[in-house]
C-alpha cells in the first residue's frame, strides 16, 4: 500500500505549523497598543500569545511606536483586533486538532497493517520478498503518520497557549483601568483630555502632546493613584464601557 496519505497528512501539519503571519497580526495589534501609550499591564496576554505563535522576542520587544504601528483609536477598536486575532487562532487550532485525530487514526490504521505484513507466508523467495515489501511501507508509514501527530500536537499546544493568553486581554484591560470604566459608568468626566478619552479641559487649554492612558488620573488631592496600581476589575471587556474617541 502506498503511503501517499500520511505524506499528505505530514504535508499539512507542517503548513499550518507556519503561524508567522498569524505571529506578526498579534504583534502589530502590540505595537498599536504602545503607540497608543497603554498600560504594559494590560498587554501581557498579546505579548504572550506573539512568543507562543514563534515571533521573535526581539521583533516583540521592538514593537511599538518607534516602528511603523499605527495606534489604535480607542478601545474598542483595539478590543476588535484581539478578537479577530482570537477568531483567527481559534480556526487554526480547530484545524490542528482534527489534523491530530486524522494522524493518530494513520498511525493505527499502518500498525494494523505491519501486523498483516508479520502474518504474510515466507516460503517462497517471491512470497518472502513481497512479505519484506509489505514490512517496509507499513512501517514507512507509521513513521510518517507519527511524525504528523507530533507536528501537530505540538502546534496545537502553541495555539492553545496563544489563545489563552489571547483570551486575557480583555479582563487585563479591565483591571488595569478599573477606576477610569467606573467613573465613566456613573457618568463622570476625567479631569484631564487623552488618546482615547475626553476630559474636562477648557476648549483655550488643550492637552499637553504625548498624553496617554496612562495618564488619564493624575495623583493628586481628590484624586484616584495611577491606574497601574488597581488591579481588580470588570472580568469581562462588556464591562469595560468603549472609551469616547480622540479629543
Amino acid at each position: 500500500m502506498s503511503a501517499d496519505h500520511e505524506w499528505q497528512l505530514l504535508a499539512r501539519a507542517e503548513e499550518l505549523a507556519d503561524t508567522d503571519d498569524l505571529a506578526e497580526i498579534v504583534t502589530c495589534i502590540l505595537g498599536g497598543a504602545r503607540a497608543a501609550r497603554l498600560d504594559p499591564g494590560a498587554l501581557g496576554g498579546l505579548t504572550g500569545a506573539a512568543l507562543a505563535l514563534g515571533e521573535d522576542g526581539r521583533a516583540v520587544y521592538a514593537a511599538g511606536p518607534r516602528g511603523l504601528m499605527t495606534a489604535f483609536a480607542d478601545d474598542a477598536e483595539f478590543l476588535g483586533a484581539v478578537a479577530e486575532a482570537e477568531d483567527e487562532v481559534a480556526g487554526l487550532l480547530a484545524a490542528a486538532r482534527e489534523l491530530q485525530a486524522g494522524a493518530t487514526a494513520a498511525v493505527t490504521a499502518a500498525r494494523a497493517a505491519h501486523a498483516a505484513a508479520r502474518a504474510m507466508p515466507s516460503g517462497t523467495a517471491e512470497q518472502a520478498e513481497a512479505r519484506a515489501a509489505a514490512l517496509a511501507d507499513a512501517a514507512g508509514r507509521i513513521a510518517l503518520a507519527r511524525d504528523a501527530v507530533q507536528v501537530a500536537g505540538t502546534l496545537a499546544g502553541r495555539l492553545e497557549r496563544a489563545a489563552c493568553r489571547l483570551a486575557a486581554v480583555p479582563e487585563d484591560l479591565g483591571e488595569t483601568y478599573e477606576a477610569v470604566y467606573a467613573l465613566l459608568r456613573r457618568g463622570g468626566v476625567m479631569p484631564k483630555d487623552g488618546d482615547w478619552l475626553s476630559g474636562d479641559d477648557p476648549p483655550a487649554q488643550p492637552p499637553p502632546a504625548g498624553r496617554g492612558p496612562a495618564d488619564l488620573v493624575h495623583a493628586a488631592p481628590g484624586r484616584p493613584q495611577p491606574l497601574e496600581r488597581v488591579r481588580t476589575g470588570p472580568s469581562r471587556p462588556e464591562a469595560a464601557v468603549p472609551a469616547e474617541g480622540r479629543s
